[in-house]
């Protein structure tokens, strides 16, 4: 064995051993979980929609939890698949999906029809097994949500919390309210901030990965040197990554006539609505970096602008631009007459290092997503056809979640389905909900 594998394996065994207690924790069955009683309908208005309940999921501790991240953080993506695979290696680990269930509250099991929704046929005879209930591996949800984050760095930027319901209802704010000077002994007067009160879809991601018994011996007997399980996983994290970037920033969920080319966004009533509709308002600005009269400054001034309207209307302070690499590549190709090297990089997320742009709110980091999550399509005005770049104050938005805010794993046994293959379901419950729509803007950039 080379000293650089023995060096990895030591460094992997060290992290296994810092975060075995916290990951053991997760394997706990929670504690005094009732049977699970007959739910009766409701009205499911925005004003009396079904609340819940507390969650007596077995969670880990704050101090717990920053633990284990900063024990993973530290690793490399090579290294938190080898952690991954050897604990998604270990036996008797998880709990049965209906104590998972019962344990997540009121607003969990209304989402999965207390226990009786339409599972897959292979789920549906797992739960009517016994002797193969350990199903939901949340032993996995630490490194998962790691490794989710380095497919997805902007993923770990979004706060996130506990969703109220079905959907998650929240109070949006569109004005402050004001305040008055007044006389030594006279009487205040009374003012209140606007609200509209808003909910989100609280939609579930999910894909199911597994390989067949076959083809697992024919890799241990042949020496491959590679774990097909494992490649298949890893698959299915960068699918649920593309797609939840995708709708963050371009989906639609309300609006059937919402497309892939125009500023609604591609329409999915079983997902949530996206960035490119909720910040389209007469605040957005427009720029084509390609018109033979833009400058190197061209795109730097409409930004500027955007923070302006942002500056004027509300106390919002956006830190972050996202944007397409394409035209992050147009607007640092614009820079090279004047800038040889780019030596002012800023991290903004893991494994994330990028440049600034100056605004009236400082100096931005401009943080390119991506693949197609920040597609072209035609505006209505201009009429031509654009990408959005997005000016957003991080603290004005959150994602609500139902389970965990990370990925959850749910572990199918060998044979469950009549066939030789083992599968994992792996799924996360996510909304967007942008409790401030004035603390932050777009710009649409024309494509050519």
């Amino acid at each position: 064995m080379s000293p650089d594998t023995q060096d990895l394996l030591r460094s992997l065994g060290e992290t296994l051993e810092r975060i075995a207690p916290a990951i053991e924790k997760l394997n706990s069955e929670p504690q005094g979980i009732e049977a699970p009683q007959p739910i009766v309908e409701q009205a499911q208005g925005v004003a009396d929609q079904t609340v819940a309940s507390p969650a007596q999921k077995r969670l880990l501790s704050f101090e717990d939890q920053l633990e284990v991240r900063s024990a993973l953080r530290k690793r490399s993506i090579p290294e938190l698949h080898q952690l991954f695979a050897h604990q998604a290696f270990q036996s008797d680990k998880g709990i049965p999906l209906e104590a998972w269930l019962a344990a997540g509250g009121r607003a969990r099991s209304d989402l999965w029809g207390d226990g009786q929704r339409e599972f897959t046929p292979e789920v549906r005879k797992l739960l009517d097994t016994s002797g193969a209930a350990p199903i939901i591996r949340q032993d996995l949800e630490p490194i998962l949500y790691e490794l989710f984050v380095r497919e997805f760095p902007a993923f770990d930027m979004f706060a996130k919390e506990p969703a109220n319901g079905l959907t998650h209802t929240y109070q949006q704010i569109t004005g402050y309210g004001d305040a008055q000077f007044m006389p030594e002994l006279g009487t205040v007067t009374d003012d209140k901030g606007v609200y509209n009160r808003e909910t989100t879809n609280i939609a579930i991601l999910a894909t199911r990965r597994g390989v067949s018994l076959k083809s697992q011996f024919a890799t241990i007997q042949s020496g491959s040197g590679f774990n097909p399980e494992q490649l298949e996983l890893t698959a299915g994290l960068r699918a649920i990554a593309h797609k939840m970037q995708y709708q963050i920033f371009s989906g639609h969920s309300t609006d059937s006539g919402g497309l892939t080319s125009n500023e609604l966004g591609v329409y999915d009533a079983n997902a949530f609505t996206g960035l490119r509709s909720i910040l389209n308002t007469v605040r957005a600005k427009n720029v084509d970096p390609h018109d033979n009269s833009a400058v190197a400054g061209t795109m730097r001034t409409a930004w500027n602008q955007a923070c302006v309207e942002i500056m004027q209307i509300s106390p919002g302070r956006p830190n972050v631009i996202f944007m397409s690499p394409v035209d992050k590549e147009v607007f640092d190709a614009a820079q090279d007459a004047n800038v040889q090297y780019q030596n002012q990089l800023v991290n903004v997320a893991v494994g994330v290092n990028t440049n600034v742009v100056n605004t009236v709110f400082g100096a931005l980091p401009l943080f390119p997503i991506p693949g197609d999550a920040i597609g072209a399509y035609t505006a209505v005005s201009p009429a031509e056809e654009v990408r959005d770049s997005y000016l957003l104050d991080m603290s004005s938005m959150s994602l609500p979640y139902l389970g965990s805010e990370g990925i959850t794993t749910l572990e199918i046994p060998t044979g469950v389905s009549g066939q030789l293959t083992k599968m994992y379901i792996m799924f996360g419950m996510w909304g967007l909900a942008v409790k401030a729509p004035t603390y932050s803007n777009k710009v649409r950039i024309t494509t050519s």
